[in-house]
């Protein structure tokens, strides 16, 4: 979903505010890749806009692309959710 903090996330974990964070959602349209450490581990980490259930023709669609290209490159995926919100039934499916 959107605004769930994934940027936020991928900042702190490079170490920088390298992707844009903003309460607008759909500000990440493009997947972004760094190298990130945590501790003593070091590792590339991805940010993505998310998966979003949208046309595969319109913009949030190729978004959506963008982000299942970075899903089929990844060894680790962090699901992240509003914590407020909680688990919804898009969360689920």
């Amino acid at each position: 979903r959107p605004n769930v903090g994934k940027s936020t996330l991928f900042n702190r974990l490079v170490g920088r505010k390298i992707a844009l964070v903003d309460d607008l959602p759909g500000v990440t349209r493009d997947r972004r890749v760094h190298a990130a450490k945590l501790y003593d581990l070091k590792f590339d980490v991805i940010d993505t806009a998310g998966l979003e259930e949208v046309p595969s023709d319109s913009l949030e669609g190729r978004m959506r692309a963008q982000t299942e290209l970075a899903i089929g490159e990844a060894d680790l995926i962090l699901f992240l959710v509003d914590a407020k919100a909680g688990i919804t039934p898009t969360d689920v499916t």
